[in-house]
């Protein structure tokens, strides 16, 4: 490999860098601005004033044996430690079953990976097909509110370490939006430190804050939906251990995202999320290595499957 080649592999690893750090700095000024706008928009605006058709509800449901299954679309864009960049396209179903509800209203959801398939492309290989993942058919347990907040999570095995296809901090479904009544382009504020029970174990660490907006109604093939879009910023880490060595990933995220809810299923209908990465792996000896990950998904209910009941009634004779 020629050094003007390095170079230029260099150079633009610390382009994307300044861009990313902007990006964050910038990410960070927007929730700083928002919410300050947001406080003073409190302090005069009075909230009898809203009409009642300028509301839209933001609601999460599920009926004990509900299972539904959604297909996940996805692009990725990797570079680790100025390496040849690592492109994949992935299509994945993922199974999210609901196994009951609490007294408080608190659902108690199992997830896991049902299908996989990905063409990745490296340097000289090109659209090489992979249907194999370590997190095919592990079962991740969250149980989360009516507005995402997540109350408790956990696995069925959490001695054998394995991460989902899309890496550590990939989009996730099921995440905090804390509002059930907004007006339309009302926006709020939503932090939270999230186990993301869903795309690893050991359990990636993700402390975000995220300014969302509603957006109003919107239909998508005949079902209407409730829309909010929102911007994302954060800090995230996880341990990986591998046969060969162990060390600890650390990011900076970045991300977009809009969300549409079933008006008359409370359930998510679509979702699309795009998130950029600035990672770090640290290994023994304070030895540092950089890396980049930018991912698009887009997550479509294909399926929805409520537990059927029994309404048979057993005729009683009558005793003469």
């Amino acid at each position: 490999m020629s050094q003007s080649y390095v170079k230029e592999i260099v150079n633009y690893y610390n382009q994307l860098s300044v861009i990313n750090f902007q990006l964050t700095i910038f990410g960070w000024v927007l929730l700083l601005v928002f919410s300050q706008e947001l406080l003073s928009q409190n302090l005069v605006v009075d909230t009898t004033e809203i009409k009642k058709k300028d509301t839209i509800n933001f609601k999460l449901k599920f009926y004990p044996g509900d299972t539904l299954v959604y297909i996940v679309k996805s692009g990725d864009s990797i570079i680790i430690d100025y390496g040849k960049p690592l492109i994949k396209s992935r299509t994945e179903k993922i199974k999210i079953v609901c196994d009951s509800v609490n007294k408080d209203g608190h659902f108690y959801l199992t997830q896991s990976l049902i299908e996989f398939s990905s063409t990745e492309s490296q340097g000289d290989e090109k659209n090489i097909e992979n249907k194999l993942s370590p997190w095919l058919n592990r079962n991740s347990v969250i149980v989360t509110d009516s507005v995402g907040n997540r109350i408790s999570v956990f696995v069925n095995d959490s001695i054998n370490a394995a991460l989902c296809p899309g890496g550590a901090f990939q989009p996730y479904l099921i995440f905090p939006f804390n509002a059930n009544k907004k007006a339309v382009n009302e926006s709020w504020i939503a932090s939270s430190l999230d186990e993301l029970v869903e795309n690893g174990v050991p359990f990636p660490l993700l402390r975000q804050s995220s300014l969302f907006r509603a957006k109003g109604i919107v239909d998508t093939l005949g079902d209407k939906c409730s829309r909010f879009e929102f911007i994302k910023t954060g800090q995230g880490s996880i341990p990986v251990v591998t046969e060969k060595e162990q060390f600890k990933v650390t990011n900076v995220i970045n991300g977009f995202g809009v969300m549409d809810i079933s008006i008359t299923r409370n359930l998510p209908v679509h979702f699309y999320s795009s998130v950029e990465q600035k990672l770090t792996l640290h290994f023994p000896n304070d030895v540092t290595k950089p890396g980049l990950h930018y991912i698009n998904s887009y997550f479509t209910l294909e399926s929805l499957k409520h537990k059927k009941i029994n309404n048979n009634i057993k005729k009683i004779k009558k005793v003469r």
